[in-house]
């Protein structure tokens, strides 16, 4: 796997719009068309595109939570929240998840950043299984049907 994260360009929005995840997987993320649309209207949000070699695999929407004029009660005012992570149903348990979070998280420290937040919905087993294996804790806070988990950098 060689793993690239970079912004989103123009060139990217088709073939991001074409990259799904499993149809049982559906209801924990939005489609990446409308990340990529809400991302331009949202204060403190960047977007990425995530590479293997020439194959996009998926999208990271990321807010640096110091940029950001809409804060939620449960988010940690110098946090960077990892807002969409998507990863292709043709790519995942490859290990892109987790290289998206490295990225994410290099992305934060390189800002000044100390707190990574990130939401699931609860019983999204296999996420919330995953972003614990890279450190991530339950807070205990929830945003409607999604938990909080949360990672000191």
């Amino acid at each position: 796997m060689s793993f690239a994260a970079r912004p989103i360009i123009g060139a990217d929005v088709v073939p991001l719009e074409n990259i799904t995840v499993h149809a049982d997987q559906d209801r924990f993320i939005a489609p990446n068309i409308v990340t990529i649309a809400q991302v331009r209207f949202k204060t403190g949000a960047h977007d990425f595109c995530l590479w293997n070699d020439q194959t996009r695999v998926g999208l990271m929407a990321l807010v640096d939570m110091v940029e950001h004029k809409d804060r939620h009660k449960i988010d940690a005012p110098d946090a960077i929240y990892v807002w969409r992570l998507l990863i292709g149903q043709d790519f995942q348990r490859q290990g892109y998840g987790a290289a998206a979070m490295a990225f994410a998280e290099n992305w934060g420290r390189a800002r000044g950043r100390r707190v990574m937040q990130i939401q699931a919905v609860e019983d999204n087993a296999a996420a919330i299984a995953m972003y614990q294996s890279l450190g991530y804790v339950l807070t205990g806070k929830r945003s409607g049907v999604e938990v909080q988990l949360e990672k000191l950098l």
